[in-house]
C-alpha cells in the first residue's frame, strides 16, 4: 500500500506529525469553526480524537477514545470528562443531539459547547448539565496531541504501529486526486 505521506511530511529534522495533524485534522476544524459551524467542527473533533486513539491503542476491547483523553488530555480546567466525551460523541455522530443513552437514564451528564465568554447570567454546570467553552476543547486536543507526539521521540518502537494504523485513516489532505 502507497504510504505518499510520509514522504509529504519528513523534512530535514525528521518526520512532522504536527503538519500532518495539522493537515488532517486541525484545518479543518478550523475552517468549519472560523465559519460558525460549531456543531460540525465538534463532530470532527470528535472524530479526530478517535483517529489518534485508534492510532495509539487499536481497536482493543477498551474505549480507545476514553482513554487517550485520560492519558494525553488535561480536561480539568475545561470541565468535562473523557466519559462524558465520549456520550457526547456518541449522540452526535449518530444522531446529532446532546442526549445519548446514558444521558437520557441520568447516569451522565449532558454536555452543552458554548463559544466566546461566558456571560453572568448563563447556566452553570450541574450533575445533570455541564457547560464547556469549544474553542477550549479545541486547544487542548492540540496540547494533547503535541504531548502524544513527544512519545514517539521516547519510544521509536511505536512508529512502525502509527505507520501501519494511520495508513488507515482517511483525509481528504491526503486523498488521491486524478485530474482528467
Amino acid at each position: 500500500m502507497a504510504i505518499d505521506y510520509i514522504g509529504t511530511f519528513f523534512t530535514d529534522e525528521g518526520f512532522d506529525f504536527t503538519g500532518l495533524l495539522n493537515a488532517d485534522f486541525f484545518e479543518p476544524i478550523r475552517i468549519l469553526f472560523r465559519a460558525e459551524h460549531y456543531v460540525s467542527a465538534t463532530k470532527l473533533l470528535v472524530v479526530a480524537i478517535d483517529s489518534v486513539a485508534y492510532v495509539e491503542f487499536g481497536d482493543g476491547e477498551r474505549n480507545p477514545f476514553v482513554a487517550w483523553l485520560y492519558r494525553y488530555a488535561n480536561l480539568g480546567p475545561i470541565g468535562v470528562t473523557p466519559e462524558e466525551l465520549w456520550e457526547q460523541r456518541n449522540s452526535l455522530l449518530h444522531m446529532s443531539n446532546l442526549d445519548s443513552r446514558k444521558v437520557k437514564k441520568g447516569e451522565i451528564r449532558r454536555l452543552v459547547a458554548y463559544v466566546g465568554g461566558s456571560p453572568l447570567d448563563a447556566p452553570r454546570s450541574s450533575e445533570t448539565m455541564g457547560y464547556f467553552n469549544l474553542q477550549h476543547l479545541i486547544v487542548e486536543f492540540g496540547h494533547a496531541c503535541g504531548r502524544w507526539c513527544d512519545t514517539y521521540d521516547k519510544d521509536r518502537a511505536k512508529i512502525d504501529q502509527f505507520v501501519e494504523r494511520y495508513d488507515l485513516i482517511a483525509s481528504d489532505a491526503r486523498m488521491m486526486k486524478v485530474h482528467v
